[in-house]
């Protein structure tokens, strides 16, 4: 699917972006980098409109934790993220 960059990565915090298809069993995926050499907590916004998702989402956590979330009307959902030390980490949507 395509990829979406939701924050622009110049090293001094989380890199994270959006990969959406929305004709897919899964609909989106929420990638975050932390190039950092410590553990970062940090709320984000992420948007859903290219997903096709609409009222509510499947979230699922480096595919171990799921939980049903609900979309505001500008199909955004924010999510406090931890991003370990120079580690990736992902979250599902369905």
């Amino acid at each position: 699917g395509d990829i979406i960059h939701l924050r622009r990565p110049d090293g001094r915090d989380i890199d994270y972006w959006l990969n959406v298809n929305p004709d897919g069993e899964e609909k989106g995926m929420f990638v975050a980098f932390n190039p950092l050499n410590e553990n970062i907590k940090k709320t984000v916004k992420i948007p859903l409109y290219y997903t096709g998702l609409t009222d509510k989402v499947m979230v699922i956590f480096d595919d171990e934790k799921e939980m049903e979330l609900s979309i505001d009307r500008d199909y955004n959902f924010e999510l406090e993220v931890t991003v370990k030390a120079n580690q990736f980490t992902w979250i599902t949507f369905r």
